[in-house]
């Protein structure tokens, strides 16, 4: 019994990066997507997430918002690094990257 769900469970891991999408564009629809990778990940929707786990091994594995945001960065490098996304059609700037991406776990803002 244990034997057959371990296998029914490998099985729709495979199939999910089969139908991974690993190249072309992802519409800006925004359906968000929560992932634990060793931190939290946002993305826009689950194309963003596909696309993302084509490139990395291991791969990340959705979770709820709760689940993530316990992994959100507190304190970032004083390194300033300036960057920036877009966000509904306004462009937000941050100190550096780390700022962006604790800004992102804490709100779920994903930004283009």
């Amino acid at each position: 019994m244990k034997s057959t769900i371990f296998i029914c469970l490998l099985l729709g891991l495979a199939l999910g990066h089969v139908s991974a999408n690993c190249s072309g564009n992802c519409p800006d629809t925004e359906d968000v997507v929560w992932a634990l990778g060793g931190s939290c990940s946002v993305f826009r929707n689950k194309c963003y997430f596909d696309k993302e786990n084509c490139l990395r091994n291991p791969a990340l594995t959705i979770t709820t918002k709760e689940e993530c945001q316990k992994l959100c960065a507190d304190i970032c490098p004083d390194v300033y690094q300036p960057t920036s996304g877009t966000y509904k059609g306004q462009l937000r700037r941050f100190g550096n990257e780390c700022e962006k991406q604790a800004h992102s776990c804490r709100t779920g803002e994903t930004f283009l």
